[in-house]
């Protein structure tokens, strides 16, 4: 005995689940080429290295002497290895 073939309903339901897949596929790939266009369109500015590094010297030196507290030392820390470069 022969099986019955697939309907026209689920054909169609097949398809339109195919062209959800592929729409969503290409909004993710034109959000991805957009985030990258941004990211290469505004490069940070190169600072120099080794100042920050003398920052962070001296910031150590500074919770050292007491002359700050710890909150103060660890959001300065922050701050400075936002803006530090590791290559």
């Amino acid at each position: 005995m022969a099986r019955p073939r697939t309907t026209v309903g689920k054909l169609e339901r097949d398809q339109a689940k195919r062209d959800k897949a592929r729409a969503k596929q290409e909004s993710r790939l034109a959000r991805r080429a957009d985030q990258a266009d941004t990211a290469d369109a505004a490069p940070a500015p190169a600072e120099d290295q080794a100042a920050l590094l003398a920052q962070f010297a001296r910031l150590h030196e500074d919770l050292a002497d007491g002359r700050i507290s710890i909150d103060e030392f660890e959001t300065r820390q922050e701050e400075l290895r936002k803006r530090l470069r590791i290559d």
